[in-house]
């Protein structure tokens, strides 16, 4: 099943047709539109950080392909393997490194975003402490609003996941994409080998892979809540 991303005014966000990066190539299996195939569009080095850039990596991370037609129209597919298929062509994944390596930046960020949120919510179980009016209802809402901060985290340590494959599969240094995650090696061996086992593995410059920081402080978590039920 197909979802549309632009039409119409698809074209003020893409380039004249003779400005556009060349197409990946097409298969039988690809969407059409104006007659003919729609290729997966891949990065244009003229526009690195472009929102069609952008909107073609994230359909790569979230295991689709993002396809253009030369009238600009833009829509997505599922990627039959599950994964993206490569953005670049071969020989120009080093023009990109950089590209990547911001993505991962911004995914890292957003994991220290949600940790932030979490352990708000669970620095916040103190206040339950000696509260007897309803205090069952103060319980339920905060075990309620931990479960939320608790998903933010888990969706965004998944999202860094993903966009360090990405990144690997595209060329961009080990060392480059530990450096931008804030994680330790065996961490990230563990992400770009797609092991949620071991992506809680440790950390390093204060940003989370998520399951082994949650494990401690939901050991707090359920000693204050034990305490104040």
């Amino acid at each position: 099943m197909s979802q549309q991303v632009q039409h119409g005014s698809a074209q003020d966000e893409m380039e004249p047709a003779a400005a556009r990066p060349a197409a990946l190539g097409t298969t039988t299996t690809d969407p059409v539109h104006c007659g003919r195939p729609m290729p997966v569009r891949p990065l244009d080095l003229t526009d690195p950080d472009g929102r069609a850039n952008h909107a073609a990596a994230q359909a790569a991370v979230d295991g689709r392909r993002l396809h253009a037609c030369a009238c600009g129209f833009l829509v997505e597919t599922e990627a039959p393997s599950g994964r993206g298929a490569p953005l670049v062509g071969r020989g120009d994944e080093l023009l990109f490194h950089s590209f990547f390596t911001r993505r991962v930046l911004a995914a890292a960020g957003r994991v220290e975003t949600a940790e932030w949120s979490f352990d708000q919510q669970v620095a916040d179980a103190s206040a339950l402490l000696g509260c007897e009016d309803d205090a069952a209802r103060r319980l339920w809402l905060f075990e309620a609003d931990t479960e939320s901060a608790r998903w933010e985290l888990d969706q965004a340590v998944h999202a860094l996941h993903a966009e360090l494959r990405l990144a690997a599969c595209h060329g961009v240094p080990f060392t480059a994409l530990a450096e931008a995650a804030g994680l330790d090696d065996e961490t990230v061996t563990a992400a770009i080998h797609h092991d949620p086992v071991a992506t809680g593995a440790g950390t390093t410059g204060g940003r989370a892979a998520a399951p082994a920081h949650r494990a401690a402080a939901e050991a707090g978590l359920g000693t204050t809540l034990a305490v104040a039920g």
